[in-house]
Order: structure tokens, then sequence, then C-alpha cells
């Protein structure tokens, strides 16, 4: 991938993760919102884990380049790992234990869009 592909790929997730926080903020959260919220969290888990699994093997690691290895591989992991994106249970209502993954993950992917 190219810089401009990889600030795209960030990007996306960022804005996608910002949305949902944007949503979460309206107290109590409609259910339009809970809906749209919920399709947002599923994607950014999906993404993430796709994403992650696909860039971890040896053989995809071997094609990537150093901005790869260095910036958009680390970002993606820690975007899943470190924000418990995973743990979020979209079948249930979100709520306020929902913002601080979706923070994690807009941190993380901002870290390099500077």
């Amino acid at each position: 991938m190219t810089r401009v592909e990889v600030r795209q790929r960030l990007q996306k997730v960022r804005s996608k993760a910002k949305r949902a926080l944007d949503l979460l903020q309206a107290q109590p959260v409609p259910t339009a919102a809970q809906a749209e919220i919920r399709s947002l969290v599923q994607w950014l888990n999906d993404e993430l884990h796709n994403e992650c699994t696909r860039i971890s093997t040896e053989r995809v690691q071997k094609t990537m380049t150093m901005f790869e290895l260095s910036v958009y591989l680390p970002t993606i992991r820690e975007a899943l790992t470190d924000s418990g994106i995973g743990q979020l249970k979209v079948d249930s209502t979100p709520g306020r234990t929902w913002f601080q993954p979706l923070e994690v993950v807009v941190a993380r992917a901002s870290k390099h869009l500077r």
C-alpha cells in the first residue's frame, strides 16, 4: 500500500469510530442511533480483526513497505488489542462503557494522520 492508501484506511477507521462517539453523546441514545452505533462498532471490529489477521502473516509482511511495517501494522494491532473493541457486545444497548474503546480506536488511528 502507498502512504496515501494507508492514510485513507486509517482515516476511514477514525471517521467511523468518531461517528459512533458522536452518536453516543446523546443521552439517552435514540433507538435509530443505537442501531447505527452497533453497525459502526461491528464494522470497526471486523475491519480491525480482518486487517490484523491479514497483515500478521510473514508472507504479507515481506511485501510491505517500511512505512507499512513501522506505521500501519502497529497502528492496526494497537487499535484492535489496546481498545477492547472486540469485547463490546453489539447486540447489547450502547452505553457509557462503549466510550473508552471507541476513543482508543480514534486515538490510535489519528496518531499518524497529523
